[in-house]
C-alpha cells in the first residue's frame, strides 16, 4: 500500500525488501486514502505511477479506490478510461468496494458502490469487511461479482458498522467457509489478509503479532486448501 511514507513510494526499496524476505509482490494499492491525498497527484498520477511501480515490481494488480460522492470528474474519467488503461499496462486496474462511514448509522460516501454498480467494472477488489459494514452478504456479493474479483483483501468483523480488520477466525463472518468457496470456484487471483494493529495485538510486542499473523496465514492456508 502506497502511502505518505516515502519509503511505500520506492518501487526500488519495496524491491529490495521483498527480495530480502523472499516475498513476491503481488499487488499495488495506489494512494488513495486521504492521509495520501498529496502523493503523485490527482486520481490520474496516481494510477499512471502505480502502473509503472506495479511494472518493476512484476505485481498483476493495482487496487484503486471509487470515487466519492462529490467526486464527478474522476467518476466520469474512471468510466471513460478504466479499460483503456487495463489494454495498456501489464498489470490489471481493480476498483475495491468502498467503506462506509460511521455517523449515527452507516453512511455512503462512494459512487458506485452498490453490488449492480459494481459490476459494471471489469475488475474488482472484494472487500469482506467493507462489505459487512454495508449490510452485504460476502456470499451474495461473492456470486454476483466473483468472475470479476481479480484480488481479495481478507479481514473479520464484528458487524458493529465500523472496520474492524479482525483476525479472519475472529469477528462475525464465516471466511472458513468463503475461503473454501473462493477455492471451490477457482478463483486464481491472490487473497491478501488486510488486519490492523489492534486485532493483531501489536501493543504486545513484536512475538504476539508474528504469533497472531501466523495463525492468520494458517488459517488461510487450511480453509483454501480444503476447498480444492
Amino acid at each position: 500500500m502506497v502511502t505518505k511514507r516515502a519509503d511505500t513510494q520506492s518501487a526500488a526499496e519495496v524491491a529490495a525488501l521483498a527480495s530480502a524476505h523472499r516475498l513476491r509482490v503481488r499487488a499495488v494499492h495506489a494512494p488513495f486514502l486521504l492521509a495520501a491525498k498529496k502523493v503523485w497527484g490527482d486520481h490520474c498520477g496516481k494510477i499512471e505511477v502505480s502502473l509503472r511501480m506495479a511494472k518493476t515490481l512484476g505485481a498483476e494488480v493495482v487496487v484503486i479506490h471509487l470515487p466519492y460522492l462529490w467526486q464527478w470528474g474522476y467518476a466520469r474519467w474512471l468510466r471513460r478510461n478504466l479499460e483503456i488503461l487495463a489494454d495498456k499496462s501489464g498489470a490489471v486496474v481493480a476498483v475495491e468496494n468502498a467503506m462506509l462511514v460511521k455517523a449515527h448509522r452507516p453512511l455512503n460516501l462512494s459512487l458506485f458502490n452498490k453490488l449492480d454498480e459494481l459490476a459494471g467494472f471489469p475488475n474488482l477488489v472484494f472487500d469482506t469487511s467493507h462489505f459487512a459494514i454495508a449490510g452485504v452478504d460476502i456470499f451474495q456479493a461473492w456470486e454476483r461479482l466473483g468472475e470479476r474479483v481479480r484480488h481479495v483483501h481478507l479481514s473479520n468483523n464484528y458487524l458493529k458498522g465500523f472496520d474492524d480488520h479482525s483476525l479472519p477466525f475472529e469477528g462475525r463472518l464465516p471466511l472458513d467457509r468463503f475461503l473454501r468457496l473462493l477455492s471451490r470456484d477457482g478463483f486464481s487471483g491472490c487473497v491478501s489478509l488486510e488486519l490492523g494493529p489492534g486485532p493483531l495485538e501489536a501493543r504486545l510486542g513484536e512475538a504476539r503479532l508474528l504469533s497472531n499473523l501466523k495463525r492468520s496465514l494458517d488459517f488461510c492456508r487450511q480453509h483454501l486448501g480444503e476447498g480444492r
